[in-house]
């Protein structure tokens, strides 16, 4: 499983503790404790930092697993291989994520379940261990189940469950009690597994939703109010297999019967999306600035992209000046991510672009709703100190810095940027950060853009007015993509006066020889290279061919050739992408 998990998911792993937060101060662990299994949220969190390096912080979730297996061997004495069954269950709670990731609001997820499902099976060990009597078990049952609820929510309700049931079971001779003691001990598992929860929520969890009270702890799947059962499904099961272990006697066939289960209910509940994937991998490179792993990685999607991709592949283009000659060369997709919900994109590296094309208010913005609404996380501290740079809001960078250093894995980064509050003037040395003030300089100001990144981006950049000519290529790669004549024309005569003498790129040179014939503009004192007006001929006699056959656009596709389909000619006639995302 530790081999598995960190090569097919080493960037899942590594999001989920850029998506997570654990601060060493006693403010964190007093937030954690306003909620019931706080103590829990609060170990979880602190245990998924250590996947900041993936192949660590899944060596120390098997470690957890061997010892979760070795007490489950020993507390309902099963064999070692039906131990791997509860196991197999909590992998599923991980591979099974998805974009998950970004938006689940319970702290620590990857070890919750795994410390959580630890605790009630040693809540339950413990109690068989206790002496057969009525003062001794009936002492420690509002002990653990009352104390348990505080600190591990739902899983303490799991525990004292499994200690009404254990002693009804023929199997465990060695546990049975008299029958009085029984019922008597079922009877008050009952009242306590009801009215705690009840009493916390009355007297000590103000801020608990009453629905959840009884769910504690566990992560809520929901979408416009619609509980997605699915992702549950490792959960009814890691809950009902210890009574399983309870009820039945061990078999051979049973055993085998069991782990072929529970295998392909790890293979069918991984999220095997390979866009998500290429997505993590991309989103990665883009926070270190490795803007050549970008490119490459986009190199490698195979299908349609999503627009997440894209856009990533587009900002990257750009950082390294190939925008002009390649943006078209890849198929501009609109793939749909891999989701039972709505995958907004200023959701997951939406304020990341915003940032890296100079919206930092935007970006500021987005990253303070979503930190109200989902959680601060590593991830919106360090867009958020950044942003305060670029906008010289130096106090503001110094609170969102002194977060960071009360972290384990992230304190070298905090200095890094530290220093441009010491010495303000080393940030013109930062290639990456001069880069993104130079594009803040137009349009600093914050209107809105109703979550809908691409759109306003192009919008933005579309009619922006400057002399700064990294801000004129964005403006005319804006005007390609609204495929608007009239602002072409107007971006064009600015571009030209700003780069005579030089070559225009091959996507601009396409531009203006489509539009100059479309228009009958007489195109033929332009310096274009002789590939583009071959293929511009080319692409007018192809079309022409199909239209009198009485093709549709959508049919004329599959007929144009390959060579083709990497130009704006093509882009502009067959290219449907909705930038509304």
């Amino acid at each position: 499983m530790a081999v598995v998990l960190t090569v097919c998911e080493s960037d899942m792993l590594y999001q989920s503790q850029e998506q997570n937060l654990f601060l060493h101060t006693q403010l964190f662990f007093q937030q954690q404790m306003v909620h019931p299994g706080g103590l829990l949220t609060w170990m979880g969190s602190y245990l998924t930092q250590f996947f900041y390096y993936p192949v660590l912080g899944t060596g120390l979730l098997c470690l957890f697993w061997a010892l979760f297996m070795f007490v489950l061997q020993h507390t309902f004495r099963i064999p070692s291989a039906w131990a791997l069954l509860p196991v197999a269950c909590l992998l599923m709670t991980i591979v099974n994520l998805g974009y998950w990731i970004y938006f689940l609001k319970l702290h620590g997820h990857l070890f919750d379940a795994t410390l959580g499902s630890l605790f009630a099976v040693s809540m339950t060990g413990a109690y068989r261990c206790l002496p057969r009597n009525y003062v001794s078990r009936l002492a420690f049952l509002p002990f653990a189940i009352g104390i348990g609820y505080v600190c591990f929510g739902f899983y303490a309700l799991w525990g004292g469950a499994l200690m009404a049931v254990i002693p009804f079971s023929r199997n465990m001779e060695t546990t049975a009690c008299k029958k009085p003691l029984t019922i008597l001990t079922a009877l008050v598992v009952l009242v306590l597994i009801i009215f705690v929860p009840l009493g916390c929520y009355y007297y000590c969890y103000h801020e608990t939703n009453i629905a959840l009270i009884y769910w504690a702890a566990l992560p809520v799947y929901a979408h416009n109010g619609g509980a997605m059962m699915t992702y549950y499904l490792p959960f009814i099961a890691l809950v009902l297999l210890p009574l399983f272990f309870i009820f039945v006697k061990p078999r051979r066939w049973v055993t085998c019967g069991l782990l072929l289960t529970a295998l392909m209910g790890v293979i069918i509940s991984w999220h095997k999306d390979a866009n998500f994937h290429h997505e993590l991998k991309m989103a990665r490179s883009m926070e270190q600035s490795d803007w050549k792993a970008v490119l490459l990685e986009a190199e490698k999607v195979k299908g349609e992209p999503t627009r997440a991709i894209c856009t990533m592949r587009n900002l990257a283009l750009f950082r390294t000046g190939r925008m002009g000659e390649e943006m078209f060369a890849a198929l501009q997709g609109d793939k749909r991510p891999d989701a039972p919900f709505n995958i907004p994109l200023i959701h997951t590296v939406g304020r990341a672009i915003y940032l890296q094309y100079g919206l930092a208010n935007y970006c500021y913005r987005w990253c303070m709703e979503d930190g109200v609404e989902y959680g601060w996380t590593v991830e919106k501290l360090k867009l958020m100190t950044r942003c305060a740079l670029v906008n010289n809001e130096l106090a503001v960078a110094q609170k969102y810095l002194n977060l960071l250093r009360k972290t384990d894995f992230h304190k070298d980064w905090a200095r890094r940027y530290a220093r441009y509050l010491r010495e303000p003037q080393l940030l013109a040395d930062d290639a990456e950060m001069q880069f993104i003030i130079r594009l803040k300089r137009i349009d600093n100001f914050l209107t809105n853009d109703q979550g809908q990144v691409e759109s306003f981006l192009l919008e933005h950049f579309a009619t922006a007015q400057s002399s700064d000519p990294l801000v004129e290529e964005l403006t005319m790669m804006a005007a390609l993509q609204w495929k608007s004549a009239p602002l072409f024309w107007a971006q064009f005569v600015r571009y030209t006066s700003l780069h005579q003498g030089q070559r225009l790129p091959r996507h601009y040179q396409e531009a203006a020889c489509m539009f100059g014939h479309l228009e009958q503009i007489d195109m033929s004192r332009m310096p274009f290279d002789l590939q583009v007006s071959n293929d511009y001929r080319e692409m007018a006699l192809t079309m022409n061919q199909c239209h009198q056959q009485g093709m549709s656009i959508e049919q004329m596709a599959p007929h144009i050739p390959a060579h083709l389909r990497s130009t704006y000619y093509y882009y502009y006639y067959f290219n449907r992408t909705n930038y509304s995302n």
